[in-house]
């Protein structure tokens, strides 16, 4: 079934007469409308007519029966709007209360994180015209973060403490091979737009440094950019496929159903076999990844949130997500230096011996979790050595407090010639 008829624009709808009135929501996937979420006593969501591809979720097939829940689904629930951005849309719908689930739903429309689309019969959020990325990459931060917030917040279906919100581009800006990385994969049509908060100072620049290290190592990660100015973070969107389509994207909050503090990396090792099935030894290769580059980084923010499974098709295969959302976090004295999540039921970040056995237990070899290990190793100070002469990183001293948190010592280090030790308290 087409989206086309029931995806189209409508005249521009008043906030007023739609706020906290919605009941309910026609849900698409790229297949067509799935079906309809409801508010009554409950949330009901029910299937219409439609084959097992068009699923909203691993969690909840295709079936006759309604799912209800007290509680909005996980899968809707998912992106959700979080700290900074949930605060900004707050405060631009306050003289109309407190927005509703349903409503926030429906503003972030065709802007989720994932594949599924919200849509209001006869209504359509009104979209920018977009931006361009050159422009976004060059022009003063602080006021240009304050503009694509106004502009874009109120439609950006997507979760996260960090100031952030999705951005359209315009479709005829061609890529400049001189402003733009060589590693894009246009075309783009959105990116994810971060910027530095009053807490964290540095934070765009950090991440940046910590997504290099990760495609430094060869990881997957999508395409990413510093502002000129180093004060914007900006992210291709990991949901997509090299020619723009929507992939399914479940974080491991709603496959697990645990909120995004709760649970372990062996939880999340469970249930990327569980969902992976027979690509497991794959997929648990790209885990043990994402996990070693967060305790190498001292990134202690890789909750069930930031890691993920993407899918073109709920019924074919799976995989984990390109990595995202990797910071130093352990340069930040609010924080308090601990892991997100348990791995052999502590908090405390692994030494290496203590990295491997949980590769062993993925079902790694030795030498094979060794060898990542000795990657990311190389592949940050590769970066830190090429950083050194970017005078975004000159400003201050970020780049040695990240090494320093990363070489402090007191750790067994794996063994290694040459270079200095792999080390972690």
């Amino acid at each position: 079934m087409s989206t086309s008829s029931s995806l189209k624009p409508a005249p521009p709808f008043e906030l007023e007469k739609l706020f906290d009135k919605i009941r309910q929501l026609d849900v698409h996937t790229p297949q067509g409308v799935a079906g309809l979420l409801a508010k009554e006593s409950t949330f009901v969501f029910n299937y219409g007519d439609v084959e097992p591809d068009a699923a909203v979720s691993l969690t909840m097939p295709v079936r006759r029966k309604s799912y209800s829940s007290g509680a909005l689904m996980n899968i809707f629930a998912m992106n959700r709007p979080e700290g900074y951005l949930r605060y900004i849309i707050e405060e631009k719908l306050a003289r109309f209360g407190t927005p509703s689930d349903m409503f926030l739903l429906f503003l972030a429309g065709r802007n989720q994180i994932g594949r599924l689309t919200y849509a209001l019969h006869g209504e359509t959020v009104p979209e920018g015209e977009g931006e361009r990325l050159d422009e976004l990459l060059s022009s003063p931060s602080g006021q240009l973060f304050e503009r694509l917030v106004s502009k874009y917040a109120l439609g950006s279906g997507i979760s996260g403490v960090q100031p952030k919100t999705v951005v359209p581009l315009v479709s005829d800006a061609p890529a400049s091979a001189t402003t733009l990385d060589a590693h894009a994969a246009l075309p783009l049509t959105t990116v994810i737009v971060k910027a530095e908060g009053d807490d964290y100072a540095g934070v765009a620049r950090n991440e940046f440094l910590c997504m290099s290290v990760a495609r430094e190592a060869g990881f997957e990660v999508p395409d990413f950019w510093l502002s000129n100015d180093g004060l914007l973070f900006v992210m291709a969107r990991f949901d997509r496929a090299p020619d723009g389509t929507a992939l399914g994207f479940e974080d491991m909050s709603v496959l697990t159903g645990n909120d995004k503090y709760r649970g372990s990396y062996e939880m999340i090792a469970r249930a990327v076999e569980v969902y992976t099935g027979a690509d497991f030894r794959a997929q648990s290769i790209r885990l043990f990844e994402r996990v070693a580059l967060s305790c190498f980084l001292r990134d202690g923010d890789a909750h069930m949130k930031n890691i993920g499974i993407v899918y073109a098709d709920p019924t074919g295969p799976r995989r984990l997500a390109p990595i995202y959302d990797v910071v130093c976090t352990g340069i930040y004295p609010l924080l308090d230096g601990r892991m997100a999540l348990n791995l052999n039921k502590s908090k405390v970040f692994p030494v290496p011996a203590q990295l491997v056995a949980y590769g062993e237990r993925l079902g790694l070899k030795r030498a094979e979790a060794e060898a990542i290990l000795l990657r990311i190793d190389q592949a940050f100070e590769t970066v830190a050595e090429r950083f050194s002469h970017d005078d975004r990183y000159k400003t201050d001293d970020l780049l040695a407090q990240i090494r320093d948190v990363i070489r402090r010592t007191g750790a067994i280090p794996v063994a290694r010639a040459k270079r200095p030790a792999f080390r972690l308290p």
